[in-house]
């Protein structure tokens, strides 16, 4: 997972000491909301309730902590400090799914030494969490510009409301999706709406993806990376179609980013019976948008197309599904 250093850096994705050290030279490494150091995570008593602490205050809106990396407060520098990498990965799960409540899951991912291959370096990335804020010892934590603390009641308060708005959010969008379905009219199959937005994330994340000259490209490379050998493999035994990764070939530019869709969906999301699937069936497409990523959760609805429909029912014309994106 890439980690978040600075606007100029954005997408930071350490794979070996030498990654590492390299942003130390560069001056890239500072602690702040997202990104925490520790030089050592030691068996005293207190150490796991501390780690769970930082952990709980990175779940309300993501972070990383690098263990390994130690600081010269004096000098305002950081060094490598390789620790011993046994267990410590299991160590730090095991503490994040029993201390902080409700429980938390992180991603954990080891660096070895150069040196040492016994020795090194453990990333955790804790993702923006849809329970947050989680409580350690009675207490919620939060993170601050650069350092945790103990939030405020209303803090606690405002907390507990975006998860509750951030439902009603989500079905809003459901509900705007349905709405603005351009194939309403067509065929007599049951369609199938998705909405999905970060839960946490910065609103110029896809800035830069959406206004880059070669937008398709990446946007293809987006897909690919989701729509993965597994993905298709559980997918072809229900014959799915149309299908993301290939028939959502034509590419537009939209008001709020960008978006791929097939053949019969114009770049206003209009239907037109000429495209290559012929007259009867419906599209899919799929868009990426520029704005309002910030706190808004998931969710999914159907829409049968006739009180009388069946999911067992297959219609007799080249496709089997229909689904809208």
């Amino acid at each position: 997972m890439p980690i978040y250093l600075s606007p100029e850096v954005p997408g930071w994705s350490p794979r070996a000491e030498a990654d590492l050290q390299s942003a130390i030279d560069g001056g890239l490494l500072e602690e702040s909301h997202r990104l925490d150091l520790k030089q050592a995570l030691h068996a005293r008593k207190g150490d796991n309730k501390e780690l769970a602490r930082d952990i709980a205050s990175f779940a309300v809106d993501g972070g990383t902590l690098i263990i390994g990396i130690g600081e010269d407060k004096e000098n305002r520098t950081f060094f490598l400090t390789p620790q011993p990498l046994k267990g410590l990965g299991e160590r730090v799960e095991q503490v994040a799914r029993s201390l902080p409540d409700p429980p938390l899951a992180v991603v954990t991912t080891d660096i070895p030494s150069a040196s040492d291959e016994e020795q090194g370096y453990l990333v955790v990335h804790i993702p923006a969490s849809p329970a947050a804020p989680h409580m350690v010892d009675g207490r919620y934590h939060g993170r601050g510009d650069k350092t945790k603390h103990v939030l405020a009641d209303a803090d606690v308060v405002r907390l507990h409301e975006r998860r509750r708005s951030a439902d009603q959010d989500a079905l809003d969008l459901l509900q705007q999706q349905i709405e603005a379905d351009p194939l309403a009219g067509v065929g007599e199959q049951s369609h199938l709406f998705l909405v999905a937005q970060p839960l946490a994330a910065r609103r110029d994340m896809l800035l830069k993806f959406t206004s880059d000259p070669q937008w398709g490209q990446r946007l293809n490379e987006l897909i690919a990376q989701a729509h993965t050998r597994t993905v298709n493999e559980a997918l072809h035994p229900h014959q799915v179609a149309p299908a993301l990764s290939g028939d959502a070939s034509n590419g537009h530019r939209r008001t709020r980013g960008v978006a791929k869709a097939s053949p019969n969906i114009g770049p206003g999301r209009e239907y037109t019976p000429s495209g290559g699937w012929g007259t009867r069936t419906p599209s899919s497409s799929t868009s990426v948008k520029t704005a309002d990523c910030a706190s808004t959760a998931a969710g999914c609805r159907t829409r049968p197309k006739r009180a009388s429909s069946r999911s067992s029912r297959r219609p007799q014309w080249s496709r089997p599904a229909a689904c809208s994106h």
